[in-house]
């Protein structure tokens, strides 16, 4: 295992646009279907057994654009419809839920005010087709997970995938409630999304009875895994996948979700009594340690969550990639430092960027005591893998390992049960000197083009 050296630090001043992260792509989807859920109020059972509520939707959160001419934003609210997608593998015992991100929002600005500038905090809605690259490029012939079934859920709530609550905040400007003072209503449903996807699944692979298709194989090996906020979501999810299928051998890979994140957002959006997301009700219970997660402080929140995970499940694998300089992270780092000040958002401080690649990596490191945990932190600034076809494809490395055969390491049985060779902490060689603000700008551009 490699040491990290002192980490240099770079300035990135930047006026980004969230609003190119969910751009329309035209796509022959091929065996995907989509499935569009009808508005409405369900009733299902979740990771705990009990037996609830849900009302999938995204989040209805302010739409907005600025006016070349007069520089004033206009406001419309969004569209509240949610949908996933599901594609059947040849391989029908071995399945992949795949959450996808697009950004976070907790308080009044960055769920509204922040909509109204070129640096919106989140994708409010889900825009345009499901962009099939990367873990979702099942045409490739290198993708290893291709004739495994597949279901993508898609992100629209600003919750993380974590949230059972509408909650009101305030439109300080007025330009989404025509009032200044306002209030608009977010649905942060993202775990009851999550919920009617799990539904979904358990009653299309159930043993016996009905199904809604004859898939006779019950589910032998289960992949959680997420990009970005979709990071967060997958790890949320995974005892409540565990407990829909038990028997399966479980998976976890968190892409560019590795947890810094400050105490302000923390308070805000999980913590009781005034909690945001609603999150705490979808905790599953019986791990020991999971109920208390919430209160610990930032620096400790996301290694207390993989290591209650890895312990509770010794058999199961976990796993999390990163760039070391991943520019969209510490981007978001940056909001949840400055929440308050929104001109303050796009400029990220050479402390600010040193102190979260340095906490990811120790977050990485410490994670790594638990045996069935491993990390992969690659070189750059790039911001996610799992749904690029430039990275994720891409052999050529000064790493003891690819990405790619790292990644289907995770999944693959080593000789007397004992872990494939190339499944292993790999951290990048000669990679500790930050990017240039032209690199970083490539790695924006790349995030954005989404």
């Amino acid at each position: 295992m490699k040491s990290l050296k002192a980490i240099k630090s770079v300035v990135v001043v930047f006026l980004l646009s969230f609003a190119a992260l969910a751009a329309a792509h035209d796509k022959n989807y091929g065996d995907w279907k989509k499935i569009d859920v009808a508005p409405g109020n369900y009733q299902t059972t979740d990771g705990n057994g009990a037996i609830r509520e849900i009302a999938p939707s995204c989040s209805g959160g302010p739409v907005c654009t600025l006016d070349a001419v007069t520089g004033l934003p206009s406001c419309r609210e969004g569209n509240k419809q949610f949908s996933f997608y599901y594609k059947p593998g040849k391989e029908k015992e071995k399945l992949v839920v795949y959450f996808d991100g697009g950004g976070a929002c907790w308080d009044s600005n960055t769920c509204v005010t922040g909509q109204q500038t070129p640096i919106s905090a989140y994708v409010p809605e889900i825009k345009g087709d499901l962009i099939t690259e990367g873990l979702i490029d099942v045409q490739n012939p290198q993708n290893p997970y291709r004739d495994w079934s597949i279901a993508v859920i898609p992100y629209c709530t600003g919750d993380i995938h974590w949230g059972s609550k509408d909650q009101n905040y305030v439109d300080f400007t007025g330009a989404v409630t025509g009032t200044p003072g306002g209030a608009v209503t977010i649905h942060h449903r993202g775990f009851d999304n999550f919920l009617y996807v799990r539904d979904w699944l358990m009653k299309r692979y159930a043993e016996g009875g009905k199904r809604e298709e004859k898939d006779n194989d019950s589910i032998k090996k289960l992949l959680i895994t997420g990009s970005s906020a979709g990071a967060y979501g997958a790890v949320f999810a995974y005892p409540h996948m565990k407990q829909a299928f038990p028997k399966a051998k479980g998976y976890l890979m968190a892409d560019a979700g590795n947890g810094v994140v400050s105490d302000a957002l923390l308070q805000q959006a999980v913590r009781t009594p005034d909690d945001h997301w609603g999150a705490s009700a979808n905790l599953v219970h019986v791990i020991p340690g999971v109920d208390g997660i919430f209160n610990l402080p930032a620096d400790r929140f996301a290694q207390g969550f993989y290591s209650a995970l890895a312990g509770y499940y010794p058999k199961d694998r976990f796993s999390q990639y990163s760039t070391l300089f991943d520019v969209i992270q510490a981007l978001f780092y940056n909001i949840s430092l400055n929440q308050n000040n929104i001109p303050a958002w796009a400029v990220i401080t050479p402390q600010v960027y040193g102190a979260w690649s340095q906490q990811m990596v120790n977050n990485a490191f410490v994670t790594a005591a638990n045996p069935n945990y491993r990390f992969y932190i690659a070189s750059g600034c790039n911001h996610t893998i799992l749904h690029f076809n430039d990275d994720f494809y891409n052999t050529q490395t000064t790493q003891d390992v690819s990405f790619l055969s790292w990644f289907k390491a995770l999944t693959k049985d080593g000789e007397d049960g004992a872990y494939p060779d190339k499944w292993t902490n790999s951290f990048c060689v000669g990679c500790t000197i930050p990017p240039t603000p032209e690199a970083v700008g490539a790695c924006l551009q790349r995030s954005f083009s989404r």
